[in-house]
């Protein structure tokens, strides 16, 4: 089984059933295969061909849709590229991942148009959108002389399918290569199976579709035969509009979302009662944010997970289990095995902390990547045997659940002893006054290392940097607490809502890996 063939076979199970729907552009299943099809075979004709890559640097849109499952179904490797990015990143991305076509629409266009004489590679530039040019195709000329039928190529399970690059928290990202056996097993069985989604319900995803996040929830939908709602850019009015109108019954949300509709001071005017379940990821889910949004959509289970684009789905709690472990992002998934090791790769005793690893058979077979793309040195880093590192710090408890306490490049060690930032970032977040924080190490000629919190208050909050570091004090072991607090309005994030603290720790002169 392939992506592509996820589509063809739900075109005819589902032949009366809408599966695209964006504002007041609805596509039924057969309608939305027939214009992929004719996509897939107009590529082939412009000798595009299997294992080459192609690079999608657009926003949200039914074309993102179907360009992925037209290139899915001609064994070309999608390259997905946020359309936030630009400059540097975007150059390194296009050039590192060796894409000889090139799709962007009206939002990116300047972007391309700045680095274009600079992708050299670059074969074929394709343009979503009404202005001719001759340096682009129109897309919408793709589809004048296309045939209907299945293109004729042969994609297996353990072909690449895509090469997704890594959110970057830490500089340059890493293009993570996936295959097909990767995505169809998570985001079809895994996804159907533990998390309870069938065809009856409605998908709404608030983030990009350029990544695992987003394009992640349009294969889930797309494989079980649900409707999948598209939105250009997340409102929370507009969004819970949608819901009202469009009876959605899942909603795909990270925390700085969750912190916007829950800032809304009207959402009971809202009609919700078809949402019967949020699907919470992204970074260390806030149990504040958790308890807002139970408060305020009592009727709506939880299922919050743990993930990256490494390796997916690693983790989930269940909806009974959301506020019984309300720290922990749950028991390993089904095929999943999880170990907590030391530098060397030795095994800790349950309840220490160390890295967390994982495996789910071979690399490229079940969830996690193959390898990183034209990267045998990080690649060989990043795996231990057929076990990935993931770079988190975490623990297990006697009933088998995870829990995250740091990043490993985040954590702090002040005078011998290891502090992990994610630990003193809880404990601020329980203050009151706090809306966000971010915690990182600075240099600091007694310890080695001090505790600085960047913190975001609520609004109309005021503290000094004095109340702060007294309330830790009497929160937590005095060598945590900060020595150092500073207020900002706002923490530096990625498009999808990620801190990035390499950012911060840039602006206190401290090397981040």
């Amino acid at each position: 089984m392939n992506v592509g063939s996820l589509l063809t076979a739900n075109a005819l199970r589902f032949p009366n059933k809408f599966t695209l729907i964006e504002g007041q552009r609805k596509v039924s299943y057969p309608e939305f295969n027939s214009r992929v099809n004719k996509l897939a075979n107009k590529l082939l004709e412009m000798n595009v061909r299997k294992g080459e890559k192609a690079s999608l640097y657009l926003g949200n849109s039914i074309e993102f849709a179907e360009i992925y499952f037209a290139l899915s179904k001609i064994g070309v490797i999608i390259v997905p590229i946020n359309s936030r990015i630009k400059g540097q990143e975007l150059l390194h991305v296009l050039l590192h991942s060796d894409s000889i076509l090139l799709f962007f629409d009206s939002t990116t266009r300047q972007n391309i148009e700045l680095l274009r004489n600079n992708l050299k590679r670059v074969e074929q530039f394709i343009f979503i959108g009404d202005i001719p040019s001759d340096w682009y195709v129109l897309y919408r000329d793709l589809f004048f002389d296309g045939h209907q039928k299945e293109p004729p190529v042969s994609v297996s399970e353990e072909d690449i399918h895509s090469i997704c690059y890594t959110s970057g928290t830490t500089g340059l990202p890493k293009g993570a290569v996936l295959t097909n056996s990767n995505i169809v097993t998570q985001h079809y069985f895994v996804t159907s199976s533990e998390f309870s989604v069938n065809h009856d319900d409605v998908f709404l995803a608030t983030t990009p579709l350029s990544q695992r996040i987003g394009w992640g929830k349009l294969i889930n939908s797309i494989a079980i035969g649900c409707p999948f709602i598209i939105i250009r850019a997340f409102n929370a009015e507009e969004t819970l509009k949608i819901v009202e109108r469009e009876k959605v019954t899942i909603l795909s949300i990270v925390p700085t979302i969750g912190r916007l509709m829950l800032q809304l001071h009207n959402i009971e005017s809202y009609d919700t009662r078809s949402i019967r379940m949020f699907f919470v990821t992204g970074e260390a889910f806030p149990l504040e944010v958790k308890k807002g949004l139970i408060e305020k959509f009592p009727h709506v289970k939880l299922v919050s997970y743990f993930a990256s684009t490494e390796a997916g789905i690693v983790a989930g709690v269940l909806p009974e289990n959301i506020l019984v472990k309300p720290t922990s992002v749950g028991h390993p998934l089904p095929g999943v095995e999880v170990k907590i090791v030391d530098d060397e790769g030795e095994e800790k005793a349950m309840g220490e902390v160390g890295e967390i690893i994982v495996r789910c058979g071979k690399p490229g077979i079940f969830s996690i990547m193959k390898e990183y793309y034209k990267d045998p040195v990080q690649t060989e880093e990043a795996f231990l045997g057929e076990w990935l590192r993931t770079g988190d710090m975490g623990r297990l408890d006697q009933e088998g659940y995870l829990y995250i306490v740091d990043r490993k490049r985040d954590m702090i060690i002040s005078g011998g002893f290891n502090i992990y930032s994610r630990e003193v970032e809880m404990i601020i977040e329980s203050n009151e006054k706090v809306a966000e924080v971010a915690v990182i190490g600075v240099p600091d000629e007694k310890y080695g290392e001090a505790v600085k919190a960047f913190i975001v208050l609520k609004h109309g909050s005021r503290a000094t940097e004095e109340e702060m570091i007294e309330y830790c004090k009497a929160n937590m072991a005095s060598y945590k607490k900060p020595k150092y607090v500073e207020f900002s309005n706002a923490l530096p994030r990625n498009t999808v809502g990620k801190v990035l603290k390499y950012q911060l720790k840039q602006k206190e002169g401290v090397k981040s890996e």
